[in-house]
C-alpha cells in the first residue's frame, strides 16, 4: 500500500496506477460515463490524444471504482488482465492470462491458437465461472455453493496502448496486420459477442491514441466495433486542472501556493502532452521543495526552469539570484530558456551530460564522457520511431541496442548501467523502472527498453534531433535498398553501378550512419526466426560495401579529373613521367660508372700478378676477387703465369681461401 509519508503525489511522465487512484484527481464525471458504456456493452474502446490519460482513466479510475463496487455486474470480486501488445500480442496476452489464473502460459497459448471462443472457454473451465445449470452445482450443499461463490469473478482484459498494433513492425509488417495481431483481435471480438449473447460477465478495454482510428481499418469487424462503443477523452477544464494540481498535495499532507497554481493553469494553454508535462513538473517541485516539506511556490518552479527568476516576487528574487550563483555553469546554462516544457528538456539534458560522472562514482570501471553520451543517443534513437509523420515509441531489447551500438568494450551490462539514472523511480524516463525489480540488480540481456511516454520525444530537443537524424538515416537506407536491389538483379552488372552523384551522397549517409548488421536488423521487415534475419541483413551489409566500393573503382579516374581539374593532372602526369624518365638515366649511368671503376681495378691488379714482390696469397686473394666480378678470370689468369710452380701454388691456395671465407661467414 501507499506510504503518504513518503510517497510523491504526483506521478511524472509515467501513468497513474491502480493503487495510486487516491491522487487521481479530475476524471469523477468521465469515470462515471465509461462505467456507464461498460456495463451495457461489455466493450470500450477508449481514445484521446496523447498524453490525456486514457491509461490512468482505465487503471486509477474505472478499476478501483469497480473493486469498491460501483460498478453493476455478476460478482463483487474482480480479476484484472491487462497487457499492452509491444512486439508478441499473443505470447503478452497468454502471460497475463496465465498469472491471473494461475496456469501455464504455455498451455494457454496453445488454447488461444484455437482461436475464436478459445478466451471464453478458458473463463468457463476458471474457477471464477459457476454454471448453475450444471447438476454439481444444482446438487451441491449450501457451503459449497457460499465457496464457489467467493471464488467466482468478473473478468476485465485491458489492452493498453492498442496502437502498438500499429507502431510495431511485427504487428503490422508492410502495412498489413500480422497473423498473431488478427488472432488477437479476433478472439477479443469474439469474446465479446459470446459475453453479450450468453450474459457472460468478461469485459474487455482498449486505450488508444486518437490519430490511429483511421488505421483501425485494417483489422475486418473493428471499426464497427469501435462504432459500436467508443468514449473519447475530453481535455481537462480549468476546474480539474485545479483538482489535479492542488488535491494531491493536500491528501499527502504537502502545501502548494495558490499562485503556483494559477501560474501552471496559464502556462498549460497551448501545451501538448499537458497532463503528463503537469506531472512531470509537479514532481520535479516537488523534490526541489525539500520533497514536500517546504511549501511548493514560485521559487520552485523557477528553481527547475519553468519561469525566469526575474519575474518572481520580490521577497524571492535575491533568494533565487544567491540560489542560482552557488550552481556549477552548465547548470546555470539550462535556466536560459525557461518554459513550462523546458523543465522536461532541462531534466533528461542534466541526466545526459552527468551520465560519465553517475557511472564512474559507481563502478571501478571507468568510462568517457563520450562513450556515455554515445550510448545514451544510439539507445534513445534506437527507442524512437518516426510513424506516419508521428514521433512514437520504438521497444528494442537491451541486447539488440548494444549491438547496434557495435562497439566491442560496451557490453550489455555498462548500457544498462549507464542507462540507471533514466530509469530511476525519481525520473521516470525509461521502462522498465528500477523499483519494477525486486533485486534492482543488472538487466538481462534479453529486456525490453521502452520510453515512458511520447511527451518525451516531443520536449526534449536532444532526442528530437537524435530521432530526426535516425528517420533521415533510415529513408536514405530505404532509398539505397532501392539502387542495390537493381544492381543485384542485373547480375552484378557494372551499367547499374551508382553514378557520381549518387555515390557521393550514399558515401556520406554510409561514413555518418556506419550502419552494421543489427541497424540494418532494426529494419528488417521480413517475419521470420531471428537467426535467418541476422543473416539477410548481414548479407546486405556485405552487398552494400561491395556495391559501394565497385561504384567508387568505376568511377576512379572521373572523380580524379573532378577534383583537380584536367590541366593539374595532365602537369602531374608529365612531371612524375619526367621523374621517371630522369631516375632511370641516372642510375643507368651510375651503374655504367661503377662497371668501368671495377674493370679498371681488375685490369691494373692483373698486371700486379707478374710482379715477383707479391706473395702468393695476396695474389691469390685478389684473383678470387676478381673471378666474382669476371666469372673464368681464374682460369686464364693462373694459366697465364709464366711460372709453372706459381700456377701450382696459387691454384693450391684458392680452395683453403674459399673454405676459410666460407667458415667465418658461417660463424
Amino acid at each position: 500500500m501507499i506510504d503518504l509519508e513518503t510517497i510523491c503525489p504526483y506521478t511524472g511522465l509515467r501513468s497513474f496506477s491502480e493503487d495510486e487512484s487516491l491522487y487521481f484527481k479530475g476524471r469523477d464525471h468521465q469515470i462515471i460515463k465509461v462505467i456507464e458504456q461498460l456495463e451495457q456493452k461489455k466493450f470500450l474502446m477508449v481514445t484521446g490524444a496523447s498524453g490525456d490519460g486514457k491509461s490512468s482513466l482505465i487503471f486509477a479510475g474505472l478499476i478501483p471504482q469497480a473493486r469498491a463496487g460501483f460498478f453493476k455486474a455478476t460478482y463483487s470480486n474482480w480479476q484484472i488482465i491487462s497487457f499492452r501488445p509491444e512486439r508478441s500480442p499473443l505470447s503478452n496476452m497468454a502471460k497475463a492470462l496465465a498469472a491471473t489464473l494461475h496456469l501455464e502460459a504455455v498451455s494457454i497459448e496453445n488454447e488461444l491458437n484455437h482461436g475464436f471462443s478459445s478466451l471464453t472457454e478458458i473463463y468457463k473451465s476458471s474457477s471464477l465461472y459457476i454454471d448453475h445449470q450444471d447438476p454439481s452445482w444444482r446438487d451441491a450443499n449450501a457451503d459449497k455453493k457460499l465457496e464457489w461463490d467467493r471464488q467466482a469473478g468478473n473478468l476485465l482484459i485491458v489492452v493498453d496502448q492498442f496502437e502498438e498494433f500499429f507502431t510495431n513492425p511485427e504487428n503490422f509488417p508492410n502495412g498489413v496486420p500480422s497473423q498473431d495481431a488478427r488472432l488477437v483481435l479476433n478472439i477479443l471480438l469474439e469474446t465479446v459477442k459470446i459475453a453479450l449473447r450468453d450474459g457472460l460477465p468478461i469485459y474487455i478495454v482498449f486505450t488508444m491514441r486518437s490519430d490511429y482510428i483511421g488505421q483501425c481499418a485494417a483489422f475486418r469487424g473493428l471499426p464497427e466495433f469501435i462504432g459500436f462503443s467508443q468514449f473519447f477523452v475530453p481535455r481537462l477544464q480549468r476546474k480539474e486542472l485545479q483538482q489535479v494540481i492542488e488535491e494531491p498535495a493536500v491528501l499527502s499532507g504537502n502545501r502548494i501556493s495558490k499562485r503556483l497554481v494559477d501560474r501552471l493553469i496559464y502556462d498549460l494553454e497551448d501545451t501538448e502532452d499537458h497532463l503528463p508535462i503537469l506531472q512531470h513538473v509537479l514532481k520535479e517541485i516537488w523534490k526541489t521543495a525539500d520533497h514536500g516539506a517546504d511549501e511548493m511556490d514560485l521559487i520552485h518552479y523557477a528553481m527547475v526552469g519553468g519561469m525566469p527568476g526575474d519575474k518572481l516576487p520580490k521577497e524571492d528574487v535575491e533568494r533565487f539570484r544567491l540560489w542560482e550563483e552557488n550552481l556549477p555553469a552548465h547548470q546555470r546554462h539550462y535556466l536560459q530558456t525557461p518554459g513550462l516544457s523546458n523543465v522536461l528538456d532541462i531534466h533528461a539534458t542534466r541526466l545526459y551530460m552527468e551520465a560519465a560522472t553517475a557511472f564512474n562514482r559507481a563502478h571501478t570501471q571507468n568510462i568517457s564522457e563520450k562513450e556515455a553520451k554515445l550510448i545514451i543517443g544510439i539507445t534513445f534513437a534506437c527507442l524512437t520511431r518516426i510513424d506516419e509523420n508521428r514521433a512514437v515509441r520504438n521497444r528494442m531489447t537491451l541486447e539488440e541496442i548494444t549491438n547496434i551500438i557495435n562497439v566491442p568494450t560496451i557490453t550489455s551490462k555498462i548500457v544498462d548501467d549507464v542507462l540507471r539514472p533514466f530509469r530511476n523511480p525519481e525520473h521516470t524516463l525509461v521502462r522498465p523502472f528500477m523499483d519494477e525489480h525486486s533485486s534492482g540488480g543488472e538487466l538481462p540481456p534479453n529486456t525490453v527498453l521502452d520510453i515512458t511516454h511520447e511527451a518525451l520525444i516531443r520536449n526534449w530537443k536532444l532526442l528530437n534531433r537524435w530521432a530526426a537524424k535516425e528517420f533521415e538515416y533510415y529513408n536514405t537506407f530505404i532509398d539505397f535498398k532501392k539502387q542495390l536491389r537493381r544492381w543485384l538483379e542485373n547480375g552484378k552488372s557494372g551499367d547499374y553501378l551508382l553514378p557520381i552523384g549518387p555515390l557521393t551522397y550514399f558515401e556520406t549517409w554510409f561514413k555518418n550512419c556506419r550502419p552494421n548488421a543489427y541497424w540494418i536488423n532494426r529494419y528488417n521487415p521480413d517475419a521470420g526466426e531471428p537467426v535467418e534475419k541476422i543473416r539477410q541483413s548481414q548479407l546486405v551489409l556485405n552487398y552494400s560495401r561491395q556495391f559501394l566500393r565497385k561504384s567508387a573503382l568505376k568511377l576512379l579516374i572521373t572523380r580524379a579529373f573532378m577534383r583537380y581539374g584536367a590541366r593539374r593532372i595532365s602537369t602531374a602526369v608529365i612531371l612524375v613521367a619526367v621523374l621517371i624518365g630522369s631516375g632511370f638515366l641516372i642510375y643507368s649511368r651510375w651503374t655504367k660508372k661503377n662497371d668501368v671503376v671495377l674493370d679498371s681495378i681488375v685490369s691494373e691488379g692483373a698486371q700486379l700478378l707478374l710482379a715477383p714482390e707479391a706473395d702468393p696469397i695476396s695474389k691469390s686473394e685478389f684473383i678470387l676477387d676478381a673471378e666474382r666480378l669476371h666469372p673464368g678470370f681464374f682460369i686464364k689468369t693462373v694459366k697465364g703465369l709464366p711460372d709453372k710452380e706459381k700456377q701450382i701454388g696459387i691454384a693450391l691456395l684458392i680452395p683453403e681461401l674459399i673454405f676459410s671465407r666460407n667458415k667465418y661467414c658461417n660463424a
